[in-house]
């Protein structure tokens, strides 16, 4: 049930937050070569909040925190006070990483940033990318960007954000190999990260069908045309049933999530959205129709799922499963089921808000219960180093199942 006492704080926040970036809320200095200037906003609301700020000036032993960091705490504690895990503040370097990885595509030179347990960045460069051709060899050691040494402890927002940058501007890096320092030069370009990965698995069997295997590892802008790709791939290679793999999704685009859906059905809702009417205040559905015009409607079906299948992945299964569409196989679902809007700020910095909740067509609540798999399977310990996959089997037995019996 949406919360309106907390949307109007959402409300406040995002007017404040215009507030916060022009004027300035609280008690704020500008500190100039021999003198010390003082801006105070009295607005009866942020009074309080002026002079707590005072005495801390006044009084603290330590060094007081920069405008902008003080403005994003101040941010992640009104927040705070909502109690919803989901609305968050989101500061501009992940921001950007974060609207890269949405849109499926930035600048950069090619390569997964992966910390180690020493806390080193190990660099693995992607095929023909411009890191690869310039000599950048898997599991080189980042040591310096720029000529500015990447510490020990680095997170991956802060090394991948020094990093990307401007199709066609040149990013220098130093890297550790065998304990010698490498030095490249490397021309940044446009990098595309594909969200959708397939391939035919064949049939063991003059008996049995062969098996389009689509993994989605998230919902982008692009995933939607990759999914129309796939199918249309594994229909010419033979394929005659589709196995959907959405283990570790945790989620992206709504778009996207009814785009994908809507390959594997013929016609009724993907989902329900209960939101606010800002008219009135009143609680509203919204339906969200399958759109016309799927590549793969009647074919056997079946969706990989696990713990971390998560918000868009969830919808996709639990569209497909109401409509009796597609088994679920696996484990039990992350369920988040909640849609926030994501609002960008003057500096690059974004606020989260929450502002619907979503259900399955059958109007199954989702968030904090996730989905309850039609085939539980596991995977047992050790499962990924011996190159053996449970679960995937498990789904696959279920296709053949389903496939034999429309004969």
């Amino acid at each position: 049930m949406f919360n309106f006492r907390r949307f109007g704080l959402i409300v406040m926040l995002l007017v404040w937050s215009g507030l916060l970036f022009g004027a300035g809320w609280l008690a704020r200095s500008r500190l100039v070569p021999g003198a010390a200037t003082q801006v105070t906003i009295h607005a009866p609301e942020y009074r309080l909040l002026d002079e707590a700020w005072s005495r801390v000036r006044e009084s603290f032993i330590g060094e007081v925190p920069s405008d902008t960091v003080r403005n994003y705490g101040a941010i992640r504690g009104m927040l705070g006070t909502l109690n919803d895990r989901w609305t968050i503040f989101v500061e501009p370097q992940p921001r950007a990483i974060e609207r890269d990885h949405l849109r499926g595509r930035f600048g950069g030179i090619g390569v997964d940033i992966r910390i180690d347990d020493q806390g080193r960045i190990v660099l693995t460069p992607h095929r023909n990318s411009p890191a690869e051709k310039a000599g950048v060899q898997a599991g080189d050691i980042l040591i310096a960007v720029d000529g500015v040494t990447v510490t020990d402890g680095a997170t991956f927002e802060e090394v991948a954000g020094r990093v990307r940058g401007e199709v066609g501007t040149i990013v220098r890096i130093t890297v550790s190999r065998d304990g010698q320092p490498i030095d490249f030069s490397i021309t940044r370009a446009l990098i595309e990260i594909p969200s959708v990965d397939w391939r035919v698995i064949t049939a063991t069997t003059t008996s049995e069908p062969a098996i389009g295997y689509i993994s989605i590892r998230q919902f982008t802008e692009r995933t939607g045309s990759e999914v129309k790709q796939a199918i249309a791939e594994l229909r010419d290679n033979g394929s005659q049933a589709y196995l959907i793999d959405l283990r570790d999704n945790s989620g992206g685009l709504l778009a996207s999530a009814v785009e994908v859906a809507s390959q594997f059905l013929s016609s009724g809702n993907v989902l329900i959205e209960r939101k606010r009417n800002r008219s009135d205040g009143s609680e509203i559905t919204v339906t969200h129709p399958v759109i016309s015009g799927g590549l793969a409607m009647r074919q056997p079906l079946s969706v990989l799922v696990n713990a971390n299948t998560a918000s868009a992945a969830e919808i996709v299964a639990g569209a497909l499963q109401d409509h009796g569409r597609a088994r679920l196989v696996g484990e039990k679902t992350y369920g988040k089921g909640s849609v926030q809007l994501l609002f960008d700020l003057s500096d690059g910095s974004s606020v989260h808000v929450t502002t619907a909740r979503w259900l399955t067509p059958n109007a199954r609540e989702i968030d904090g219960v996730g989905l309850e798999p039609d085939i539980e399977a596991h995977r047992a310990e050790g499962e990924t180093q011996r190159g053996i996959d449970s679960q995937l089997e498990r789904a696959l037995a279920d296709l053949r199942a389903q496939s034999a019996a429309t004969r």
